[in-house]
């Protein structure tokens, strides 16, 4: 019995140790795996990211007054007719570039045309009475050199060969005028340029002074804004003058400024005239003039190196010990894809850019 019990206590404490020992492998198993991921996260963040960097520069960029503009065409115009005619055809549509003088619709002209033949017919019958009156006349002149016809006779045949002539004269006119009619039918396009609009369709009537195309020359676009009566009046054709259009800034001169100002804003128009061969310039689009002021050198960056944290304006410089340092900064106009940096950078300084979400604050980097 006594040694039963040694034998069941004996048990029992092996078993306990078994069960110490295997929740301490366990417990040793588990701290092994969390430390090796720690290494890992270590190593990680130890190891350089790729990234591609650019120098902060100094630029001299104008400080003068801002306005608003537009771009608009050096040329536009809106094609009619003095017919009133069916619309038969249709031969140029929106966005299409023409040439001068191509056409681009045609009207019904059947009674144009009627009304030319009928003219010609005309002419024809206004050619034989000059052809008839000018034999009678020759004829006076024959006879009364013979003395076989009075001077009276000879001035009656005159006159009516003198009638005759005017008549086919004003026949002659008269089928010009319905040529011309019979050419109204053709909508051709004055200048060089774009269909920008198209008020027609098949089918429609057309009216007397009713625009059928708006085509606008844009291989010279002007640039036009409204300038304040105060800086109107130091302003004069030649000046240098900055234009900015969709990101972009080009260097132009003031080509014209308006001598009457609008009665009810008290403003000028500035006018600016830009080549634009490539059609990179629409009409209607968004520009902005900067007039005035003096040059200033300030620092600039990359739009595509600025990042955002909230509210915060950041930028990612690469430091002497090829780390990358968040730093904030205080930003000021955009220009050709560069951004103003008022405070927080120095030009010549690295900056990172398109920096990934990986980056942090103190990330060792490469440079590619």
């Amino acid at each position: 019995m006594e040694m039963a019990m040694r034998s069941d206590k004996q048990t029992r404490r092996i078993t306990g140790l078994a069960g110490l020992i295997l929740a301490a492998a366990l417990i040793g198993g588990a701290t092994g795996c969390g430390g090796h991921e720690a290494d890992h996260a270590a190593i990680e963040e130890r190891t350089p990211l790729t990234v591609t960097a650019a120098a902060a520069t100094a630029e001299d960029w104008n400080d003068g007054i801002v306005i608003s503009a537009g771009v608009q065409p050096y040329q536009r115009a809106t094609p009619s007719t003095v017919l009133m005619g069916r619309v038969d055809r249709i031969l140029r549509k929106e966005g299409e570039r023409v040439r001068k003088g191509e056409v681009l619709a045609r009207i019904d002209s059947r009674d144009v045309s009627a009304q030319v033949a009928q003219a010609e017919a005309g002419v024809a019958a206004a050619r034989a009475m000059e052809q008839n009156a000018r034999l009678m006349k020759e004829r006076m002149e024959r006879l009364q050199a013979r003395n076989s016809a009075t001077q009276k006779d000879l001035d009656d045949a005159t006159a009516g060969y003198e009638a005759a002539g005017a008549n086919l004269r004003a026949a002659e006119e008269g089928v010009k005028a319905a040529q011309s009619y019979l050419a109204y039918s053709e909508i051709k396009a004055p200048f060089a340029g774009l269909v920008t609009d198209r008020m027609i369709e098949v089918g429609d009537m057309a009216a007397p002074g009713r625009p059928l195309f708006i085509i606008e020359d844009t291989s010279r676009v002007k640039i036009e804004g409204q300038v304040p009566e105060s800086l109107a009046a130091g302003l004069a054709p030649g000046d240098p003058i900055e234009v900015e259009i969709g990101g972009e800034s080009f260097d132009a001169e003031l080509t014209e400024l308006l001598p009457t100002a609008d009665p009810r804003s008290r403003t000028f128009t500035a006018r600016v005239l830009m080549e634009n061969p490539d059609g990179q310039l629409r009409s209607g689009m968004f520009a902005r003039l900067r007039l005035g002021g003096q040059s200033r050198s300030l620092v600039t960056a990359p739009v595509n190196a600025i990042v955002s944290r909230g509210p915060l304006t950041g930028i990612f410089v690469i430091a002497d010990d090829s780390t990358a340092r968040l730093r904030w900064v205080t930003l000021g106009r955009t220009r050709d894809e560069m951004v103003e940096v008022l405070s927080g950078l120095k030009a010549g300084e690295r900056v990172v850019l398109e920096p990934a979400t990986a980056l942090e604050d103190g990330r060792p980097v490469e440079v590619r």
